[in-house]
């Protein structure tokens, strides 16, 4: 209930909240996926050959909780503008290394979703990142048009 007399918030608009539960699904399901072992998701970054192993490792570790912060996030309704412009981010960087594996004729898994999943790094991956990517430019957009809730005093 709101308060007699302050402006209630407005409902967030469907097409929105849709688009933050499947992009926040899929970013906390690959997070989560990752989560378990460090050391298997650091050697599926290696085979990209893109970055020292030591960054590699570092990222292995690093790169779960992001995803699953933002997918969290988004999720839950919290933050949506950052974490949809960092979950955008990711996916630019997660196709161009998916490009830069295909360009030099690697066949490796693409990591997507943890050491479980067999999914090779090829079109599928691209499809399936251009369309996180859609649908985090969209959230952002969508949240960008929102007002700002007014302070009061």
């Amino acid at each position: 209930m709101s308060n007699p007399g302050s402006p209630a918030q407005p409902a967030r608009p469907l097409p929105r909240v849709i688009l933050c539960l499947a992009l926040g699904g899929v970013l906390a399901y690959a997070g989560l996926s990752k989560l378990g072992d460090p050391h298997a998701f650091a050697r599926q970054i290696a085979q990209y050959r893109l970055l020292p192993a030591q960054a590699s490792q570092a990222l292995a570790v690093t790169l779960p909780w992001l995803e699953l912060v933002c997918g969290l996030a988004l999720a839950l309704g919290l933050w949506v503008r950052p974490a949809a412009l960092v979950s955008a981010a990711l996916m630019a960087v997660f196709a161009a290394a998916v490009v830069s594996a295909l360009a030099r004729g690697l066949d490796i898994s693409c990591g997507c979703f943890g050491t479980e999943s067999a999914a090779r790094a090829g079109l599928p991956t691209l499809v399936l990142e251009a369309g996180c990517f859609g649908a985090a430019a969209a959230i952002v957009r969508l949240a960008g048009k929102e007002k700002a809730p007014a302070l009061s005093s």
